[in-house]
């Protein structure tokens, strides 16, 4: 997760605007006056928690980030907006050393890997003949074809090597795969096959959305194990990762409560049936990590585990490591206006549920999704559910079992810190074992170094309603295609930076085909248009020199340096391909311009029916027009990628045909 992704993940857009711009929720978005125009008459201002991004309808025509929104507000460069939101969002901006450097560009280059083995994966799922039973399998599941789209579910094919040649072609090569995670590697024989072969596979994002790994399901009966995820990389780390988080985060925030799975079905499910703040584990009891990311977004925790044996160890073992990192003082120093500040971000409301006998999530929501709430609403504190785990069953004639109970829940309620809420819990116990109260009190047991602080108040209930057909069309469109999007994006910048000549080319390309050339406004990443902006700059000939020339025009921009190391670490571009590169490039900013048009097409149909709901002729007005110029530029993009595509077909074919004819010696 780069610096800016950290930043985001911790703050809310709709919080840092609503500082300067007075909003009012419209449906699943928010809108106000335009900030950046004299405007008290069309909210044409309009800001998307779904993305985390604005736009303004009106004169401004712009939008972006929170980032290019605090940029914007207050006149900041990139680096003086990112120092500010880094301070709000509590992120140390650490100098970045020549090993992180290192790390991070290793890091970008395997989830770029990654983003195009989901994508190859989703592929097959949609379309290999291979793929008809793991189809039927999801169909048999309940799972919808926006679901599936959502979490971009895919299939491997039975084969030792199908993955290994596909992306050998793309110019990676088997240590590449390796280190992702793709391949196997038999040291004893020396050889590399695909990891995973015939299983429907499942991408893992981290909590920013970059593509972590897989989890992957056999399709045989007797396979095993079932669920194998990607094995421990320079992404991966099951103990630092929860399935779902990516997407659940806004609705965390909004119900102000967290609910943690145990399976990747179990989220796909609920995420299904309108339950957004789901999230699983990755097969391991709750660690540290996987809470103090949580934390970051909720203080209530609400752990909904199945009922059988394993269910109940599982339980015990994260209730444990609960207890230790979520409701203790965290190397605070005794500083009374410091500690008010982070007293929520250092306790927290845990509570545990158990689902009824032969269910798990999935199977409960999809036999009655009104059965879900109603659980939910059965969650008991820690204390209470410890109790009752330990005294289920108990023998009442057993004195010995019932000092073992006493030794094992005991050292739990001393550990609560308000005395009210400590003897409650001892009175249960007494009651439970049928015993005197004051016996518990002479009982020594052993004391936890750290005492942990009183839970937090009650909040909300956790169910949020499901969302439009549309709002779940831009999530798809979120993590799905817009990962891919930034890989041409990356690509793009990549190739330009290798080979300035070809700026023209594409110029003149888009220029023939009556589209806009290339600017700031095509890419996403900050720093993208930041160095967008260099490349423009530059000279396009004599490519050795205008490469030392921005380098060190960069001398002053660390971030802009180790972006630009990450670029031209991905895989170079054979010489082969080069006469074909322009058109490719063209094809790809026609593709991210016609996705970005798209979802911001379906957003002001969404706002244009809920102005019709409210009767609001500005904004109807204002988004009639969008919904008059927006699918004609959808049409012009769509009309310049058929060109382009009929022209790299009939170039594919000729090259063919020379490479055949020179085989032949024709």
């Amino acid at each position: 997760m780069t610096i800016t992704d950290e930043i985001k993940s911790r703050l809310d857009i709709v919080d840092v605007v609503s500082e300067s711009v007075q909003l009012r929720k419209s449906g699943s978005s928010y809108t106000g006056f335009c900030p950046f125009h004299p405007n008290t008459r069309t909210p044409a201002f309009v800001v998307f928690p779904n993305t985390q991004t604005w736009r303004c309808f009106g004169a401004c025509a712009e939008g972006g980030d929170i980032f290019s929104y605090v940029m914007k507000k207050e006149g900041w460069d990139f680096k003086e907006a990112l120092k500010q939101l880094a301070q709000r969002a509590g992120v140390e901006l650490a100098p970045q050393q020549p090993e992180d450097k290192k790390r991070r560009a290793l890091e970008d280059k395997l989830s770029d890997l990654l983003s195009g083995a989901a994508d190859y994966f989703h592929q097959l799922l949609l379309h290999a003949p291979q793929a008809e039973a793991v189809r039927q399998y999801v169909t048999g599941r309940g799972l919808t074809k926006e679901t599936v789209a959502l979490f971009k579910l895919g299939y491997a094919l039975d084969s030792w090597d199908a993955c290994r040649n596909h992306f050998n072609m793309q110019g990676y090569d088997d240590e590449d795969l390796v280190d992702a995670g793709l391949l196997t590697l038999n040291e004893e024989k020396d050889t590399r096959y695909d990891r995973f072969r015939n299983r429907l596979m499942i991408p893992i994002y981290d909590a920013s959305g970059r593509m972590a790994g897989f989890g992957a399901r056999t399709l045989d009966p007797d396979g095993l194990p079932k669920y194998p995820n990607s094995p421990q990389t320079a992404v991966f780390d099951k103990s630092r990762l929860l399935f779902g988080l990516d997407l659940a985060r806004r609705y965390i925030r909004e119900a102000r409560q967290v609910v943690i799975v145990e399976g990747y079905m179990d989220v796909m499910q609920a995420w299904q049936a309108g339950f957004r703040n789901v999230v699983a584990q990755m097969g391991t009891a709750l660690t540290e990590a996987q809470l103090r990311l949580l934390k970051r977004y909720t203080k209530r925790f609400v752990l909904a585990l199945d009922a059988d044996a394993a269910g109940a160890t599982a339980t015990l073992r994260s209730l444990e490591v609960a207890r230790e990192v979520l409701d203790r003082e965290a190397d605070v120093r005794f500083d009374a206006r410091g500690l008010v500040r982070h007293e929520g971000r250092l306790q927290a409301d845990i509570r545990v549920v158990t689902l009824p006998e032969g269910f798990d999530p999935d199977k409960l929501i999809r036999a009655d999704p009104s059965a879900w709430p109603s659980l939910l609403d059965q969650a008991k504190p820690i204390v209470a559910y410890v109790i009752d785990i330990a005294t289920d069953g108990l023998d009442m004639h057993d004195g010995k079992a019932k000092a073992a109970v006493v030794q094992q829940v005991l050292p739990v309620i001393n550990d609560v810190v308000n005395p009210v809420e400590r003897e409650h819990y001892r009175q249960i116990l007494a009651r439970q074992l049928q015993v005197d109260e004051r016996v518990l009190h002479k009982v020594a047991v052993p004391t936890s170094r750290k005492r942990v602080r009183a839970v937090g108040q009650p909040v909300e209930p956790s169910r949020t309603a499901p969302d439009s057909l549309e709002s779940v069309g831009l999530a798809v469109a979120i993590r799905g295609s817009t990962a891919a999007s930034e890989m041409r994006r990356a690509d793009f910048l990549r190739q330009c930076l290798a080979f300035p000549h070809l700026i023209s080319q594409i110029d003149k390309k888009l220029a023939i085909h009556q589209q806009a050339l290339i600017t700031e406004a095509d890419f996403t990443r900050l720093d993208d248009k930041a160095l967008w902006r260099q490349i423009r700059q530059r000279p396009t000939h004599w490519p050795v020199a205008t490469m030392d020339d921005l380098w060190d025009s960069l001398d002053d921009d660390e971030y802009l340096r180790e972006r630009v190391q990450t670029l031209l670490s991905i895989p170079q571009t054979p010489e082969s391909e080069l006469d074909r590169l322009p058109d490719r490039l063209v094809l790809s900013v026609l593709d991210w311009r016609l996705e970005r048009t798209k979802s911001l097409l379906s957003e002001v149909e969404r706002l244009f029916r809920e102005s019709q709901a409210q009767e609001n002729l500005e904004m109807l007005e204002l988004y009639g027009q969008q919904l008059r110029e927006l699918p004609s530029q959808v049409r012009s993009i769509d009309r310049a990628r058929g060109a382009m595509s009929a022209t790299g077909r009939r170039q594919t074919k000729e090259h063919r045909n020379m490479k055949r004819n020179t085989v032949r010696g024709d």
